[in-house]
């Protein structure tokens, strides 16, 4: 069982001259102060910005219960499926620089995919409109052990099976479209998806790494799983290479935060990039869908947003931002199984939407 919260250490970082009342942080504190025991996560960590600026980053609990490590705001969450939105901000680079096409087939940069596969384009992948069908059972998509070298061997293992639909005429999600995107992106740059994403970190200042299962990454939590009746176990081992496009960055909950508001203020992409990759795409029918250009849209108490969560054994994680407000929230747990995340979110909204500005 989890240890009560008087028991954990608490590192915390409150980012004060935010242009936020006092009294608005000291709700924050106490809100997720009180309300964290109840996630029964074994470490928490929350960034909540406020007109664009941090103003509130702290961590709870353990990052290594075997070791008795606590969590601090340092440590490396896995991102699950909040890394889509990082790899299509990578993926929009290059198609900004004209490296790759929005509307091209894909068979144009990945010629060995199967003839199915001559009418699905880049944008049909990025909005879950691809018919690239989604994992088949928990072993697939939990608990692959093989490493692979690049993304463009990795997709070896499903682009034979037959799509699931025709491309853009329907949504659902697919972690292995993104893994196509990541496969394209290699062909069209001559590198890894493990370098081309090393070089977009290094060139925009984002402290990211892959969850490389190899590789000693500084500051990495372990995972765990938590049953119904609050029991912790390890998460069982696995290996992200077969979908690092999707699921594969590991950094920490501020620094995320920091990455979606630098997308935002144009200090990665061109601000019509920007834009057109946050609006609702729409299928070719015209009926509209959730899913802007890699980033799930959509409102909230008449407020835009975009977002996304993960999951994974071992991780839940959720990002929301609303650009008209420079509001932002990132939730990241380091198990799966994790329960009242969402009135947490909630609460948070209901203290920092409210706020006039």
């Amino acid at each position: 069982m989890l240890k009560p919260l008087p028991r954990y250490i608490l590192l915390a970082t409150l980012l004060l001259n935010s242009g936020i009342a006092p009294a608005q942080q000291s709700n924050l504190q106490s809100l997720v102060t009180t309300r964290y025991p109840t996630t029964r996560c074994p470490g928490l960590s929350v960034a909540v910005a406020s007109r664009n600026r941090i103003i509130f980053s702290q961590a709870f609990g353990t990052a290594d219960l075997e070791q008795n490590v606590p969590l601090t705001t340092r440590n490396a969450h896995r991102f699950a499926s909040l890394s889509k939105p990082i790899t299509a901000t990578i993926i929009m680079e290059l198609v900004q620089t004209g490296r790759l096409s929005l509307d091209t087939s894909i068979r144009q940069y990945l010629p060995e995919l199967p003839e199915t596969y001559r009418d699905v384009t880049i944008r049909h992948l990025l909005t879950h409109q691809s018919g690239a069908r989604g994992y088949r059972n928990v072993e697939e998509v939990a608990f692959s052990v093989v490493h692979y070298p690049s993304t463009r061997v990795a997709i070896k293992a499903f682009v034979d099976d037959p799509l699931q639909f025709t491309p853009g005429t329907k949504t659902e999600y697919s972690s292995y479209g993104f893994a196509l995107l990541g496969a394209a992106a290699e062909a069209a740059t001559g590198r890894t998806f493990q370098q081309l994403s090393a070089d977009f970190f290094s060139r925009h200042k984002i402290r990211f790494s892959l969850d490389d299962a190899l590789e000693l990454v500084p500051g990495r939590v372990r995972g765990y799983q938590i049953d119904k009746t609050g029991k912790v176990w390890n998460a069982r081992p696995y290996d992200l290479s077969i979908r690092y496009p999707s699921a594969g960055f590991v950094g920490t909950a501020e620094d995320y935060l920091k990455f979606v508001m630098s997308v935002h203020s144009g200090q990665v992409l061109a601000p019509d990039t920007v834009r057109e990759m946050w609006t609702p795409q729409k299928l070719g029918d015209g009926k509209p869908t959730p899913f802007g250009l890699g980033w799930g849209t959509g409102e909230l108490r008449g407020n835009r947003m975009v977002g996304h969560n993960g999951l994974l054994p071992g991780s839940t994680a959720f990002l929301r931002y609303f650009p008209d407000t420079g509001t932002g929230l990132v939730l990241a747990c380091n198990a799966e199984g994790a329960t009242d995340l969402n009135k947490l979110l909630d609460g948070i909204f209901e203290l920092t939407l409210s706020t006039k500005r």
